[in-house]
């Protein structure tokens, strides 16, 4: 599987405008041993030292199985990078073996966009739901990423946090175009193959949207904070490096941390996964009843860590057994 050419100029992140202030104000010596000893820059794009695996060696694939019929769950995630392709041959096969595709949002369709933009308008102005401090700070980020306010107007909190820290994701070299997930979904309709949706945009939207303002704010007092003290990349390409290698435990903790311990950070983790797993699970489950074989897609957030989409499974009584790579 080939990703679509990813979008034109990737911009720099956030962090680069810091670097490069604390890198200008140096003598020319020290700014070139500097740059040498940190992520190397180069002109329109953020190159990062290359992780020591690429590609997916141990992808995170199970098999699901009730009365005597099977179906493949593929854990994905939402962003990617090139080098996540091509995705291991054994995987391919399930995918290509399989008559449907369910994934838990088609988000190419343009009423998936739609309906969560729908639900995002408001007029309440974002100066009124954050602190004076974050939104000194929101506004900062968004004139360092070259996003215009009208990018953010009229649009919930909830909403917003999207938008920047999808920002800052493409920002560092990832974006939301070469997800697995969309990847997917794009050789499944180039294959006549009939796509399903798990949850949809409306169930997943409106999970985001019930939000309430507290936890909203909290979630971008984070985020910036997450910035400014550089942590999102480390994050970022922990959880990618976790990813390749099919580490669960590590995706988990990185995923936990980006939520925080705080009462707001763990009701938000609740809702978005957790609370949303026994409905997901039966109609998983549904698929085991019907003739078309299937290929799931679900995010790797929903698969890993304490009451996962794999224990909702488990309590349906489905057999949920990872599938390794074949040994060669």
């Amino acid at each position: 599987m080939k990703p679509r050419l990813p979008m034109s100029g990737l911009m720099f992140s956030s962090s680069y405008y810091r670097d490069m202030k604390r890198l200008y104000s140096l003598p020319l010596a020290m700014r070139l041993l500097a740059s040498g000893l940190s992520a190397v820059y180069v002109l329109g794009a953020l190159i990062v030292s290359p992780p020591a695996r690429a590609e997916l060696s141990n992808p995170f694939l199970w098999e699901l199985s009730k009365n005597g019929k099977a179906l493949a769950l593929f854990g994905s995630l939402h962003v990617g990078k090139n080098d996540f392709y091509p995705v291991p041959e054994f995987v391919i096969k399930r995918f290509e073996a399989a008559k449907v595709l369910a994934v838990e949002t088609d988000m190419t369709l343009p009423a998936s966009q739609q309906v969560c933009g729908k639900l995002a308008a408001t007029t309440e102005r974002i100066d009124s739901v954050l602190s004076q401090e974050d939104f000194a700070a929101l506004t900062g980020y968004l004139r360092a990423s070259n996003l215009p306010p009208n990018a953010v107007e009229g649009r919930k909190l909830w909403f917003v946090n999207l938008i920047v820290v999808g920002t800052e994701l493409q920002q560092l070299g990832v974006d939301f175009s070469r997800g697995l997930d969309v990847i997917f979904v794009r050789e499944a309709k180039q294959a006549k193959k009939r796509v399903v949706e798990v949850v949809g945009a409306g169930k997943q939207c409106e999970s985001l949207a019930a939000a309430p303002n507290a936890e909203a704010a909290a979630a971008m007092t984070r985020f910036l904070e997450t910035v400014r003290s550089n942590k999102m990349e480390k994050r970022l390409f922990e959880m990618i490096d976790a990813y390749r290698v099919g580490d669960g435990a590590t995706l988990s903790r990185v995923i936990g941390e980006e939520f925080g311990d705080t009462a707001l950070g763990q009701a938000a983790r609740r809702r978005v996964f957790e609370d949303r797993h026994a409905a997901m699970a039966e109609v998983i489950e549904s698929y085991l009843k019907q003739p078309d074989s299937h290929f799931v897609v679900i995010s790797i957030g929903h698969l890993v860590g304490d009451n996962n989409l794999l224990d909702a499974l488990a309590k349906r009584g489905i057999t949920v057994k990872r599938a390794d790579a074949p040994t060669k």
